[in-house]
């Protein structure tokens, strides 16, 4: 089973996304945003990282910046869910797989997790 990870510190969003991807057969995991965030995504070793964009006190665009251009997680797919005007261009200047717009359609969201599995797995 392939194991998403998703940081927020939305918890109803935490609690919805976990509901309904667990229910579509994903393992999931969640965290709200922290300063070791980037060594426990390392440890989670995710197949996904879901981040909300806004994290309170905490820089989501450093965080992907640093998953994205980590050696050891150079093959794990981000994907981004925002209502932010212009978060696009950030993301792909980053290497962010996709942005999800909030509010968000579940399909959606799940048509994209599954292209990003499916292109992690032609890059192993």
């Amino acid at each position: 089973m392939k194991k998403i990870l998703i940081v927020s510190n939305d918890l109803a969003l935490l609690q919805t996304l976990d509901n309904q991807l667990t229910a579509l057969g994903f393992t999931m995991d969640t965290m709200e945003a922290q300063e070791e965030m980037l060594n426990r995504i390392k440890a989670e070793k995710p197949n996904i990282l879901l981040i909300d964009f806004i994290l309170g006190d905490a820089n989501a665009a450093a965080v992907c910046h640093q998953v994205t251009s980590d050696p050891d997680l150079h093959n794990l797919p981000v994907v981004v869910l925002s209502d932010l005007p212009g978060i696009d261009q950030l993301a792909a200047r980053i290497g962010i797989f996709a942005v999800i717009k909030k509010p968000m359609r579940i399909t959606e969201l799940v048509e994209n997790i599954i292209a990003a599995l499916k292109e992690q797995q032609r890059s192993a």
